[in-house]
């Protein structure tokens, strides 16, 4: 499992544990209608200790997804 911290539509932290091939299907993930989904915004520890002060911080989300064959 990877813990990373990713930014919502209004910026604030999102802590995500997850695979990483679950990262990497969601990243190229179509919809059902052959639009793309908007992939995750990850940032790095630093910066998210720097944003933390000001931003919310959720709790911890798990993302696991298994490929479709």
């Amino acid at each position: 499992m990877i813990e990373v911290i990713c930014r919502n539509t209004d910026n604030n932290l999102v802590p995500v544990k997850g695979d990483r091939n679950s990262f990497r299907l969601r990243q190229r993930a179509k919809t059902q209608e052959g639009f793309k989904v908007k992939p995750l915004r990850f940032i790095s520890f630093k910066e998210a200790a720097k944003v933390m002060k000001k931003k919310t911080v959720y709790p911890e989300v798990t993302w696991y997804s298994v490929s479709k064959l």
